[in-house]
């Protein structure tokens, strides 16, 4: 229990020094990631290069070689940017998804391809949901959980190998061994039941003289 309790009190002095330095001296990226694009339905990292994106975040690398901490920056940007930019909430590092993480991890049922080799219909309101979800705060897993409740398992590039997915996994497998074991049964069967053959006929010595006596003659003959 000690351990478990220094380990813990450990990894929470690690955690506020980096969560710190991630406020007080972001990247670009990190501020785009918390900047919702209603024009777009994705985060400004991901949105796509509209009229004022490149301006917004031109002030964004501005503000950080100002020493601007990144929550003064997300409010700033996203008052000027009002009716275009929302503030999202800070997150954890490796909790923080994007569009461009899901999108080679999600399929598109019209295609039968990922989301980033699609350009259907379905496939651009998948991502839209994905942004929607990415806005709301959820994390890669809980966004898999959504797409997973309304299209199926079949949704996502590779479903997880547990529980009942991993059935789909199983048939090739025990198609292959089940038949092996078939083949394997039957060759012992039929190498178990072939009827010998019966063995050559012998002659008695007194039959067999009588056959050399008889060839002899035929041949005298």
């Amino acid at each position: 229990m000690r351990r478990t309790a220094l380990a813990v009190a450990l990894l929470a002095l690690v955690a506020v020094p980096v969560a710190r330095a991630s406020e007080d001296h972001p990247t670009s990226l990190e501020v785009q990631e918390e900047l919702y694009c209603d024009d777009c339905q994705t985060t400004l990292a991901d949105a796509s290069a509209v009229s004022w994106t490149p301006a917004a975040i031109s002030q964004i690398q501005q503000m950080i070689s100002d020493g601007y901490k990144k929550s003064q920056i997300k409010q700033t940007v996203a008052k000027k940017y009002y009716g275009h930019l929302e503030v999202l909430p800070a997150k954890p590092e490796g909790n923080r998804p994007t569009l461009a993480d899901l999108e080679g991890e999600v399929m598109c049922p019209v295609c039968n391809t990922t989301l980033d080799q699609s350009s259907s219909p379905e496939a651009r309101r998948i991502e839209a949901l994905i942004s929607a979800r990415i806005a709301a705060g959820d994390s890669k897993s809980e966004i898999k959980d959504v797409l997973v409740a309304e299209y199926g398992p079949s949704i996502l590039a590779a479903p997880p190998k547990k529980g009942f997915n991993l059935l789909a996994w199983l048939p090739p497998f025990v198609a292959l061994f089940g038949g092996g074991l078939v083949l394997g049964l039957l060759a012992w069967r039929w190498s178990h039941t072939r009827e010998p053959r019966p063995p050559a006929a012998q002659l008695s010595p007194a039959l067999e003289r009588r056959v050399d006596e008889e060839l002899a003659r035929y041949d005298e003959g």
